[in-house]
């Protein structure tokens, strides 16, 4: 078995275990509901061919229905949904419609949208939480967009008392018949349909549309599925993964691949694990301002992510040829009292604070000193990015809290790199800010905002990094923040696009595993770790960029 061999091995073992795990937790699938699933998994049987964004960005002009799909507890899912709406002209007018709300609660819907109900008293109103219960910080953006550009929003969905065959069958046809009329009532508009992706295969919801608008029509419907695990296999094995994001399988049909499978699914068993087994609601979302949402009489204890992060750490270490022990693993999470008991007891005031930043800006670390590593938020990007801290720790013997900036700027940079590449081991498609996407945040940034020192730190230190290595003598670095947040910030910033790419470097075998090894194994406490540096950041700049800018990818 040859490399590319195993690696896809690795990968697909865990894809199966994730899956097998999540239905497990679903319980076991009826008969009927296992014939539902295999209509959806025979759309990706037909022949296939990779497409670019502008194809379907053409069909979506020649359509009056787009339905795209939705992984509920994927917010990879949502993301896409909200860039390919924000690639839609603006001067057309669009109508969404989605299956995450109720038809039957229009009227609060409308009211919501129309800024006359608080979200708070929405959500309550439509009983969200018993209805869908899956992160609503996921589906906030879109409703924002929605909001802001005056589109109209309307409910798909039917309850039942009951979820089985018979009732997602009369959901398709209940879905069909609403979109028909919304077609039929905005004759000028383009339906934007959000829908689980199992509904979106040709015998459920487009053929519900036909029986109402009749067969002509069906050329006016477009299907835009998200992250088929056939679909992604078979790109991996052509070695084609890391450059296709969209696929064509028809004129009408498209698949968006965003996320790997085993990446979709570990993320739907983190949020059953959480949202189910302990009655919490640990969400993934960068906008969400409460992580935790517990019912202060409840017996539950916290989820216990060690398991996770270890599975994630046993991979990393293998494929890198590694010795990392497991046992020196304990992973804590905010809602963990004794973590920061520990904090108190092992660090100074001056560490605390930095360790208190770290934490409200929402960044998974390791601590060496006391063995603590701490997962900021329950989803595979923090659990791998945790795990790959915890085998740099671990392989350069790492003892203590890098906290001086600017002194450690460097180390905390070199860090951030390393992190990242883990991340990407686990989840490849994962992307990074680039030079060209922090130059535009800083156009739209306001110049009272924090976000600005952190970015022009960035671009001076990346500046300064250019001198360095082609031998500029005495050049310094054109920056002094204010702010130590700032420092951490830029760190994030620049180890994501040192470690985006080691990573291409490594993927496409122009960096030798041994040479990936010895980087990793560079004492962090070392007073020439500038030089150790500097070396290792030669290297990288020589491989090529994956990418010019994130927004390049859907």
């Amino acid at each position: 078995m040859n490399d590319i061999q195993k690696w896809i091995r690795i990968r697909k073992d865990l894809y199966l275990q994730m899956e097998k795990q999540v239905r497990h937790r679903l319980g076991e699938d009826t008969p009927e509901l296992m014939r539902y699933h295999k209509t959806y998994q025979n759309e990706f049987s037909r022949k296939w061919q990779a497409a670019e964004h502008a194809e379907l960005w053409d069909q979506i002009a020649d359509s009056q229905v787009v339905l795209m799909g939705d992984f509920h507890a994927l917010h990879q899912s949502q993301k896409a949904q909200l860039r390919v709406l924000r690639n839609i002209p603006k001067n057309r007018p669009l109508v969404l419609a989605v299956e995450f709300f109720d038809a039957a609660d229009q009227l609060k819907i409308d009211k919501f949208m129309s800024g006359k109900m608080s979200e708070k008293d929405f959500l309550k109103s439509i009983q969200w939480e018993a209805k869908w219960g899956f992160p609503w910080e996921h589906y906030r953006p879109i409703l924002r967009y929605a909001q802001k550009n005056k589109i109209p929003v309307f409910g798909l969905n039917k309850a039942f008392a009951k979820r089985n065959a018979t009732t997602l069958k009369s959901r398709d046809v209940f879905a069909g018949k609403k979109i028909s009329e919304l077609t039929k009532s905005h004759p000028e508009s383009l339906i934007f349909v959000v829908y689980g992706d199992l509904h979106l295969a040709s015998a459920h919801i487009p053929t519900e549309i036909q029986k109402n608008l009749g067969k002509p029509f069906a050329k006016k419907v477009l299907s835009l599925f998200q992250n088929s695990d056939k679909l992604y296999f078979q790109l991996l094995k052509k070695g084609e993964e890391g450059s296709t994001d969209l696929i064509r399988i028809n004129r009408n049909t498209f698949c968006l691949m965003s996320v790997p499978p085993w990446v979709k699914w570990q993320n739907y068993l983190m949020y059953l694990e959480q949202a189910y087994d302990e009655g919490l609601h640990f969400t993934s979302d960068e906008e969400d301002d409460d992580d935790w949402d517990e019912d202060e009489d409840s017996d539950f204890a916290p989820v216990d992510f060690t398991d996770h992060v270890g599975r994630y750490v046993k991979i990393m270490a293998d494929e890198l040829g590694l010795k990392v022990s497991l046992s020196g693993l304990s992973v804590y999470t905010a809602h963990d009292d004794s973590f920061w008991s520990q904090v108190r007891e092992h660090y100074d005031a001056k560490k605390q604070l930095w360790i208190q930043r770290l934490i409200e800006d929402e960044n998974s670390f390791y601590l060496p000193e006391i063995s603590a590593a701490y997962l900021a938020r329950g989803t595979v990007n923090h659990a791998a990015t945790l795990a790959m801290h915890y085998v740099h720790a671990q392989v350069s013997e790492a003892k203590t809290l890098f906290s001086e900036v600017p002194q450690d700027f460097l180390r905390l940079i070199w860090m951030e790199a390393v992190a990242y590449f883990g991340s990407k081991m686990i989840n490849p498609k994962r992307k990074t800010d680039t030079i060209a996407d922090i130059k535009a945040s800083l156009v739209h940034k306001e110049s009272s905002e924090i976000g600005k020192e952190a970015l022009q730190l960035a671009l001076a230190q990346k500046m300064h990094e250019l001198m360095v290595i082609t031998g500029v003598p005495g050049h310094r670095l054109q920056a002094r923040p204010r702010r130590k947040l700032s420092y951490m910030v830029a760190a994030t910033l620049l180890g994501g696009m040192m470690g985006e790419r080691l990573f291409n470097g490594y993927q496409k075998k122009l960096l030798k595993v041994s040479a990936l090894a010895s980087f990793l194994q560079k004492p962090m406490d070392n007073k020439n770790f500038e030089a150790a540096y500097y070396g290792i950041l030669e290297v990288v700049e020589s491989l090529p960029a994956p990418f010019q800018s994130k927004k390049e990818k859907l």
